[in-house]
């Protein structure tokens, strides 16, 4: 039996060839060479994303008549949220698919980044349990949609299923990408605690300061590489997750009021997917928290660089201390995935169903 972690190393090798399955890192990868950029990876991806694309409406199509067919009591309302989270998860795995087609060269830097950070240190017990479980999480939600497929598959047209695979492809393409995300922040995450840990230990070996800052260098250069590249990822992700959660928590309150039932199907959804998004952004937290402690010890070492000296380096404002660099998730310049943001949208969510609850309560009168 495996030590615990070596399952987290298992977890990330396993993530990394979903991500080649699913055309997410149009890249060949073999351990100890790395990530290289293949013709036919590259055309096998390319031809993939333009059937995707053409099929688009086909799929959208063939989603709503399986609605219709399988629904015991079609509603307008529940039809229009069930086409536009279609239509959104569909958007949003193709511009997935295609930034990372369109940036491979940059994404290989950054697996290689990735593999060379995985090579030095290891998830520790608490990260590995993490990771496992998200992965979990993910497996649950696509066994979801098996009790639909076993009462439904014996009377449904081939074309309605093959809609309907290819509608569970691209939600799990969704889900693998955020949990690619969250592995490389657990992967970083750890990295900076094993460089604190070193920092602690060797203070007074002055002649390993070096040699640490060199590693905490490489460190923010991939943390750099990692925000360059999934911005627009992680963008896409969290505003297209939040506006599912509010259109889902909308469904399962009208649906309430109309049939006096519990949907347990739309809250199981709203539960896993606001759990994912808050697993990708409490990481996101995390590292810069785990970065300033960081900086905060290098300060309490009382470090400073050589062209500095030591009079210069503790006035309140000093020219130039190291790390020079902070780790901030900053996505397209609009917003920054730390808790104060999962703050604001929970603060947002919770004025939307004081909204819906005004209008919910003024229609059971009536």
């Amino acid at each position: 039996m495996p030590h615990l972690p070596h399952f987290g190393a298992l977890g990330l090798l396993l993530l990394l060839r979903l991500w080649q399955l699913l055309a997410l890192a149009p890249l060949s990868y073999i351990s100890g060479r790395g990530a290289r950029p293949r013709r036919l990876v590259t055309s096998l991806a390319t031809i993939k994303w333009f059937a995707l694309l053409t099929l688009s409406p086909l799929l959208l199509q063939q989603s709503v008549a399986l609605y219709d067919a399988t629904n015991v009591k079609p509603s307008p309302l529940f039809r229009r949220i069930a086409l536009a989270t279609m239509a959104g998860d569909l958007g949003i795995s193709l511009a997935m698919l295609g930034t990372n087609l369109w940036q491979r060269r940059r994404l290989m830097q950054l697996i290689n980044g990735l593999a060379r950070l995985q090579a030095k240190v290891r998830l520790s017990r608490r990260a590995t349990l993490l990771l496992w479980g998200k992965l979990l999480l993910s497996l649950y939600e696509l066994l979801c949609n098996e009790p639909f497929l076993r009462q439904n598959a014996a009377h449904l047209p081939w074309l309605q299923l093959l809609a309907y695979g290819l509608q569970l492809y691209v939600q799990h393409m969704s889900s693998v990408f955020g949990n690619g995300i969250f592995a490389g922040l657990l992967l970083i995450l750890a990295s900076m605690e094993q460089l604190e840990l070193q920092w602690e230990q060797l203070y007074l070996d002055k002649s390993q300061h070096c040699r640490l800052l060199r590693a905490e260098q490489r460190l923010l250069r991939v943390c750099q590489d990692f925000v360059n590249v999934f911005q627009l990822g992680m963008f896409l992700l969290v505003i297209g997750n939040f506006i599912n959660i509010l259109a889902n928590m909308y469904a399962y309150m009208f649906y309430f009021v109309e049939q006096h039932g519990i949907p347990l199907t739309i809250s199981n959804y709203c539960a896993i997917v606001a759990i994912q998004l808050y697993a990708v952004i409490l990481a996101t937290h995390l590292c810069q928290l785990r970065h300033r402690r960081l900086r905060s010890c290098c300060l309490e070492l009382r470090y400073s660089p050589p062209e500095l000296t030591l009079e210069q380096a503790v006035l309140p404002t000093p020219l130039f201390f190291w790390p020079l660099d902070t780790v901030e998730f900053s996505v397209l310049g609009l917003f920054n995935l730390d808790n104060g943001f999962w703050l604001f949208l929970v603060s947002y969510a919770a004025n939307f169903i004081v909204i819906i609850l005004q209008f919910t309560l003024e229609h059971m009168k009536r």
